[in-house]
């Protein structure tokens, strides 16, 4: 079952496991109490024995499990409806799904939240939704190895969480969180504090990592390697500049949606996700979009302790893919 967090309250802390199901990488955090005390990191394998192999390598007693998400199976959608109590409003917003959703309203698990009033009869609502086939067979894996699944989540939503904590005091702020994925992007544009859009976009990290290994005749995992641990990237960004401005050819459409829609400009871009950490990609960006850009950093002060264990070269590589697990934690 699909279960969004709420961004005004925070949940106690116990013993979990994080788990991030990527198109490229299975990540995870292993949090016990206010501290994360370790993490992982394994090539997309089966699941079952990528679980399997993780609780016997770090020794993982807890039997509790989070989950976080990005698949074409799932999606998220903003509405003005019906001001109603909860218990109605969930009843209605299934009857009335097919309205905002492709999928046969029986097909997917749903969740709601009401992100704010917009009128004496109408709130705006957040509407999260997965196919029950994609989330069955997730559960199903996690089952057989007598895990309980207490949370799955959208990446989307998930970084949009780890945002607010990071900046939703700002609320005069227009901002775009640009998630890279490996197959494909997720954008969401926050209006003032209030997720306002979020769409997949076909712009992706693997993309990037074809065009380059093409260019310079060399496999793709050596090209993956080299760019997300090298300091100097600029002969890498040289080489995708093209393919990044014209992703945000596309982007625009939907900065400009947004425009029409609430008469505003947006601020700032924060990015997440491996690629990232490419040093100078930001400024690719900034003179892309003329809209300030930064990257979108998973861990805080503010935030849960960390063991030392984070301080290492591996973890400082990938730090920008566990984003979406920060958020989910947070």
């Amino acid at each position: 079952m699909i279960s969004l967090r709420n961004k005004f309250i925070r949940k106690e802390a116990d013993k979990f496991v994080a788990i991030n199901l990527g198109n490229c990488y299975t990540k995870g955090l292993i949090v016990e109490g206010n501290q994360v005390t370790d993490y992982f990191l394994e090539p997309k394998k089966e699941l079952a024995a990528t679980i399997k192999k993780v609780w016997s390598e770090k020794k993982i007693s807890t039997k509790k499990v989070k989950i976080s998400v990005k698949n074409p199976s799932c999606l998220v959608r903003y509405f003005p409806f019906p001001k109603m109590e909860k218990k109605r409003l969930k009843q209605a917003l299934f009857y009335e799904m097919n309205k905002f959703i492709p999928f046969p309203p029986d097909k997917v698990y749903f969740d709601f939240f009401v992100l704010e009033d917009i009128s004496s009869t109408e709130n705006l609502v957040l509407l999260a939704v997965a196919k029950k086939d994609f989330i069955d067979s997730i559960l199903d894996v996690f089952e057989k190895a007598n895990l309980k699944v207490s949370e799955i989540n959208l990446d989307s939503i998930c970084l949009a969480n780890l945002f607010l904590s990071r900046y939703g005091e700002d609320k005069e702020t227009n901002s775009c969180l640009l998630d890279i994925g490996y197959n494909f992007s997720t954008m969401t544009i926050v209006h003032k504090g209030v997720p306002f859009l979020t769409r997949d976009v076909k712009f992706s990290a693997k993309e990037v990592f074809q065009i380059v290994s093409r260019i310079k005749n060399k496999p793709l995992p050596e090209i993956e390697k080299q760019l997300l641990s090298s300091e100097d990237s600029s002969e890498f960004l040289k080489l995708t500049q093209d393919s990044i401005f014209n992703f945000c050819k596309e982007m625009k459409s939907s900065f400009d949606y947004f425009e029409v829609n609430k008469g505003d400009l947006i601020n700032k871009l924060y990015l997440s996700g491996g690629l990232a950490s490419m040093e100078g990609i930001d400024k690719v960006f900034t003179e892309a979009l003329d809209a300030g850009t930064e990257v979108l950093k998973p861990i805080s002060e503010k935030g849960l302790k960390l063991s030392e264990t984070f301080s290492s070269e591996e973890f400082t590589n990938f730090e920008n893919s566990f984003s979406t697990l920060f958020g989910l934690i947070a």
